[in-house]
């Protein structure tokens, strides 16, 4: 680590002047997610009648864990006083390749307590696949499992996509698998598969295969918004680039737009924390409500009694946005409807954030090549 590198982390966060971030009209926005949690559920119980695709849980996957992170191994940039903890990816691929990329993070302290566990989406490097790690915070042992999609022929297939973010609500992973879908999937349901060959669902073999993974979590359901697509900025329907939960009031999840220089939205929607779900009315999910989010390069965000904690490009960084070079990102903090200020540096290509408020802990994961770290600080 260079001198320069270390005064940086030891430096305080330079002052910035509040900006406006004001509550915008949330009344079009809306989800929907007709026949799917039938259809999928169908598919997925004549799936489990198959030999080898008996359903296990996590605690399962965790027992095979077959790889190890290690203590927090790379700079996190995150103000010194905020006592950052957390882990690096285990050395090789996971960190130093981009054949995974990192993007979502949720855990245990928004599933509801119990054994502590984080949870991570991965993309591939040409988006025709997602997975996601499940990481046990005793021992830093994880394992990767592959999101499939049941199929109407009696088998399964990879889930194309970016898994932008992602929350675990009871025994429910609902994972932004594209800019405007919203995939269901069970952690109640999770199927053992050969790890021999790189096909997905059935091979040759006659045995079920997840491109070289261990584990296949099937999807059981989806929202959307209605006749498809989205657009950042504009319109009724929102891009979904991250998902987190907030944990305060009557149960919802917060979801944020990725723009290059600022007016991303960020759209609360309502969650039935019961059943792990948005919340639907006469099969509808209406927005709560929305705000316009001055952050430039907008990656995440989380709320929590309405304040939020939003991350992406750092105000002294503006100015060079598109020169090639990957700068530090910041957390910015503010009320909704009022204004953010920054709050601390964070790591490069900060991604996503969660927020369990039974421990105080801001999780937060970076994609940056080698330099990939998830970590934890106080919310306040």
């Amino acid at each position: 680590m260079t001198a320069a590198l270390l005064i940086g982390l030891c430096q305080a966060p330079t002052a910035h002047a509040a900006a406006s971030f004001p509550r915008i009209d949330a009344s079009g926005f809306q989800l929907v997610s007709g026949d799917t949690f039938a259809t999928y559920g169908d598919r997925v119980t004549a799936l489990e009648q198959k030999p080898g695709l008996t359903p296990v849980g996590v605690t399962e996957v965790l027992a095979a864990a077959n790889r190890t992170g290690r203590a927090l191994c790379h700079s996190t940039y995150l103000t010194a006083a905020l006592n950052p903890k957390g882990f690096c990816w285990q050395d090789g691929e996971d960190d130093d390749e981009n054949v995974w990329i990192p993007q979502g993070v949720t855990g245990s302290g928004d599933a509801g307590g119990g054994r502590r566990v984080v949870a991570a989406s991965w993309h591939n490097a040409n988006d025709t696949a997602i997975r996601v790690s499940f990481v046990d915070l005793t021992t830093y042992k994880y394992r990767h499992v592959l999101l499939v999609e049941p199929t109407s022929d009696g088998n399964f297939t990879a889930i194309a996509g970016h898994g932008h973010g992602m929350f675990w609500s009871g025994n429910k992973l609902v994972v932004a698998t594209s800019g405007s879908v919203l995939r269901v999937f069970d952690l109640s349901h999770i199927w053992r598969t050969d790890t021999s060959t790189g096909e997905v669902g059935l091979g040759a073999d006659g045995k079920y295969h997840a491109l070289w993974h261990a584990f296949a979590l099937p999807q059981i359901g989806a929202y959307w918004y209605a006749g498809g697509g989205c657009a950042n900025t504009t319109g009724t329907k929102p891009c979904f680039a991250s998902l987190g939960i907030d944990h305060s009031g009557s149960g919802s999840f917060v979801a944020a737009e990725h723009t290059t220089r600022g007016g991303g939205r960020i759209v609360r929607w309502p969650l039935d924390e019961a059943a792990g779900l948005p919340r639907a009315v006469d099969g509808v999910v209406q927005a709560v409500e929305a705000f316009d989010s001055p952050v430039w390069g907008m990656q995440g965000a989380v709320s929590y009694e309405g304040k939020f904690v939003i991350t992406g490009v750092c105000p002294e960084y503006a100015d060079n946005i598109g020169d090639g070079v990957d700068y530090p990102s910041c957390l910015h903090r503010g009320v909704g409807g009022s204004s953010t200020t920054v709050w601390t540096k964070a790591p490069r290509n900060t991604e996503n954030l969660s927020y369990w408020p039974a421990t105080n802990e801001l999780w937060l994961l970076s994609e940056q090549l080698r330099e990939r770290v998830v970590a934890h600080i106080p919310w306040s």
